[in-house]
């Protein structure tokens, strides 16, 4: 069959699929490839079908982790607004209420630096990897939820392929639905939830052929996304709209998280900087930083979360020296790689773990030489930063660890809602254990 049959057939399935009920579509956009070439399809399609047919809604979603890499995400927010524009003007502008564009956002406890910087967990590897559930399946199946909530069921188109790796067809064959549109469709995990996967059988090279001889129906320019891909790697592929752990994430050489340490090497961003985008150097640096802190003697906590001899989060002077690290990019670049609200979470964090003579204002200061307000939470800070003083005093002149006392302080206040309070012993004993233990284990270790 040859790519223009192949299209042919592509574009009938996604007609007849349409009209086949009231069922929303949500198509994740990742500006890669394979998803542009499924928005690029179905507005094709549903431009040839009579505007009184298309009735149902649709929602582009886009998925923003906060630490995509810079030039991406400009790219694709340039798309989305043209996205946006087209479809509501050209696609559906007898129902422009029906159609919706939306870039989703991780919770702010969920976000790479509240996780990374704030609760010392080391850096995202092939075993630990923290990041994918919380800052890509989470927000986005938030979305499909609430689309489902309010209609009942939903449609998630993706740019799913399975010339993408063996692993990913040998899953797509695994729910495969054989009598829906030739298996092109599988029921999500989520409730009343389907995928469908216009794009499973097209290779690499049909899904390029395609881009380059069909003009965008946006009035984006193909060829800049081919230029991207050629900067990056000949070998570059995308991070898609990731929905649940069957879906592929990243591969070895491809567009995403600027800091990701799953792989040992960010060659995409390499590539990118010997094709002339030197900014992005300080970047890279930290990111191979990052990658050699997971390991550094020194750096992480000698007992983990739950007391238990066994490595844990970052100490606190390596956390200091990740925001410091993060802030003079900042100052590099231009860029704002951190949030002010996560500036703040970041430093109730501490002061949760019981870092509270580590401040974020401070370092802050150190950096850019200007004080920074961060949030409404500014007065909290300021009232726990005064209370910790004076608690320091009162604990040395007794001989004891404020630290030790502040977290039983929390802990306390964690029970001042609770009705029945019998594990609050518990949860102070398990404190204790762990402040004996990490005295201990740090008197053991030698003197550098």
């Amino acid at each position: 069959m040859t790519l223009a049959e192949k299209i042919k057939e592509i574009t009938s399935d996604i007609q007849t699929l349409y009209l086949q009920d009231s069922t929303p579509w949500i198509l994740g956009y990742s500006g890669g490839k394979d998803s542009t070439a499924v928005l690029q399809l179905v507005f094709y399609a549903l431009a040839k079908l009579p505007k009184e047919q298309l009735t149902k809604e649709i929602h582009v979603l886009s998925n923003d982790t906060l630490v995509e890499n810079p030039a991406v995400v400009n790219y694709i927010d340039q798309q989305l607004e043209l996205i946006e524009k087209v479809g509501k003007e050209k696609v559906y502008n007898h129902l422009p209420n029906h159609f919706f564009v939306t870039k989703v956002v991780p919770k702010i406890e969920d976000r790479f630096w509240i996780n990374l910087i704030g609760k010392g967990y080391p850096a995202p590897n092939r075993w630990f990897r923290w990041c994918t559930e919380r800052m890509k399946i989470n927000p986005a199946n938030d979305y499909i939820l609430k689309t489902v909530s309010r209609h009942g069921k939903t449609m998630v188109v993706l740019g799913t392929r399975k010339a993408e790796s063996s692993n990913r067809a040998k899953s797509m064959e695994k729910y495969d639905l054989k009598e829906i549109t030739g298996g092109k469709i599988r029921k999500h995990s989520l409730p009343n939830s389907w995928m469908y996967a216009p794009i499973m059988d097209l290779t690499t090279d049909e899904v390029w052929k395609y881009l380059i001889q069909v003009p965008n129906f946006w009035g984006g320019d193909n060829k800049v996304l081919v230029s991207m891909y050629r900067n990056a790697s000949e070998n570059a592929a995308e991070c898609p709209l990731v929905i649940d752990t069957s879906t592929s994430s990243c591969g070895n050489s491809r567009f995403g998280c600027w800091v990701c340490t799953v792989v040992t090497r960010d060659k995409s961003m390499e590539n990118l900087i010997d094709n002339g985008e030197d900014w992005m150097l300080p970047l890279l640096e930290f990111r191979d930083y990052l990658n050699d802190l997971r390991d550094a003697p020194g750096a992480r906590m000698p007992i983990n979360r739950l007391g238990q001899d066994k490595i844990g989060p970052f100490e606190f002077h390596t956390r200091a020296e990740l925001l410091r690290r993060v802030l003079t990019i900042e100052e590099e670049t231009g860029l704002e790689v951190i949030s002010r609200p996560e500036l703040a979470a970041i430093q109730l964090q501490w002061n949760y773990d019981g870092g509270f003579e580590y401040r974020v204002s401070d370092i802050y200061y150190q950096v850019k030489k200007k004080h920074i307000v961060m949030t409404d939470n500014q007065k909290q800070l300021q009232r726990e930063e005064e209370e910790y003083a004076l608690l320091k005093e009162v604990a040395q002149e007794n001989g004891v660890d404020p630290n030790h006392i502040r977290e039983l302080l929390v802990t306390e206040k964690e029970y001042v809602t609770y009705l029945r309070r019998r594990n609050i012993y518990d949860d102070i004993l398990k404190k204790v254990e762990y402040f004996v233990k990490k005295a201990e284990i740090e008197q053991k270790e030698p003197v550098v």
